[in-house]
């Protein structure tokens, strides 16, 4: 009588005593089985001075098992104050630190699952033209050999004032880099030379633009 490829198996690790059934055991639950937390930061379109915008956060476990407790975290950096947060279940969020901190919450997050947390923060007046924010999410700590944090940035561009209109600009809003630091025009005595701008570090965090003129004085 011919055997099939399992039942020798089964008969090898019986005569043995090697423990080779047990990773094929029907139901088993594979050594490598646990949760895996994922995260992702977005928003749509520049966020204004003065004004309000959305972030969305998107939290999923990809693994294979439930999550215990987690908490998701999200530090603001100058120029954003958090006003709202609303979250889907199981996370339950709160802000604090005078609008700079928000947490959310959770006992698990099953596997598959997924969440989204929308929070609308509130934008100073003299924010920086480039914010980046940075989100992260971890299991309690308090727990035993908790889960590596999780982390993810969102850069988003602020438009007003000096930083125009997200292209850089004058302070006038206009966006065009140029215009002229005098308040008169010396035409036929100091011929000007104009619109000679430079950008610094115009995408990093916090940068701004500057222009730099210089006039020759014309003999007569």
């Amino acid at each position: 009588m011919r055997r099939t490829l399992w039942q020798r198996m089964v008969g090898l690790a019986t005569v043995t005593g090697l423990g080779v059934v047990a990773p094929f055991a029907v139901g088993a639950t594979p050594a490598y089985a646990q949760p895996r937390l994922e995260i992702l930061k977005t928003h749509e379109g520049d966020f204004a001075r003065g004004g309000q915008g959305v972030y969305r956060i998107d939290v999923s476990n990809t693994g294979s098992e439930f999550t215990r407790r987690i908490h998701v975290t999200d530090e603001l950096p100058p120029g954003m104050r958090a006003v709202s947060v609303q979250s889907e279940a199981p996370f339950s969020c709160s802000i604090g630190g005078g609008g700079v901190v928000m947490v959310c919450n959770a006992d698990s997050l099953g596997a598959p699952q997924s969440a989204t947390i929308l929070m609308t923060v509130e934008v100073a007046e003299d924010a920086p033209c480039t914010i980046v924010n940075r989100v992260r999410v971890g299991e309690d700590g308090d727990q035993p050999n908790p889960l590596p944090e999780v982390t993810d940035s969102d850069q988003t561009t602020i438009t007003g004032g000096e930083c125009g209109d997200g292209n850089g600009g004058n302070g006038n809003g206009d966006g065009d880099g140029s215009g002229s630091i005098l308040p008169i025009n010396l035409a036929g005595v100091l011929p000007m030379f104009n619109n000679i701008t430079t950008n610094n570090n115009i995408d990093s965090p916090g940068a701004s633009n500057y222009s730099r003129q210089r006039f020759v004085l014309n003999n007569p």
